[in-house]
């Protein structure tokens, strides 16, 4: 079994990379951190954590974090972001190792591959073979945040400012796939990757 990072920047297209991997290699194994955190956020003791360190305004009325609000925090306040990650992280570094285990322990699974948009800002060591980078232009990345997301410069910005940029997280990577073209682009590119160097 192959062991694989993957990161990108925000509106790079990781996600299309990941659904084509599993389109391609339906053996694959994906471990998620985005969804991850979203289910760290759920839990009471991480609530409570992330509350005494951001205020009380970031939980809402029903017991649950405001992901909103605390987006908002995280992108604005570095101090308080960095905080947030050292509780955050070693959960979710914790859950991906319990994934390759059983990964690991599946007579089927191909590889496994670690989805963490954070892979080299935290330092996300897991034992991987490679490191993996879904890349554009920033000027296209400013593009789809704004068409896609409705996002005001300063919003942009701000998202940017708290992610390593792409030119050098490229410089990281074992592999980088180019994301500027069509998505059928992006497909031949990891079908290729699956066919040379994935086995």
């Amino acid at each position: 079994m192959r062991v694989f990072g993957l990161t990108g920047g925000i509106a790079t297209g990781k996600s299309t990379a990941v659904k084509y991997f599993k389109q391609l290699d339906p053996e694959v194994v994906v471990f998620d951190a985005d969804a991850c955190v979203k289910e760290l956020y759920e839990r009471r003791e991480v609530i409570e954590a992330i509350s005494a360190l951001a205020g009380g305004e970031c939980v809402g009325g029903d017991g649950r974090l405001d992901r909103d609000v605390l987006r908002g925090r995280l992108f604005a306040e570095s101090g308080l972001r960095e905080q947030i990650q050292s509780i955050v992280h070693p959960l979710v570094r914790k859950e991906c190792l319990a994934s390759l285990e059983r990964s690991a322990m599946s007579v089927g699974t191909s590889s496994f591959i670690a989805d963490v948009p954070l892979l080299f800002e935290g330092g996300f060591d897991f034992g991987q073979d490679a490191n993996l980078v879904v890349a554009v232009r920033r000027e296209t990345q400013v593009q789809r945040l704004i068409m896609r997301n409705g996002f005001d410069d300063v919003t942009v910005q701000a998202i940017l400012e708290a992610q390593l940029p792409i030119s050098e997280k490229q410089k990281c990577a074992d592999v980088v796939f180019w994301n500027e073209g069509s998505e059928v682009v992006l497909r031949s590119q990891i079908q290729r990757f699956i066919e040379n160097k994935y086995r």
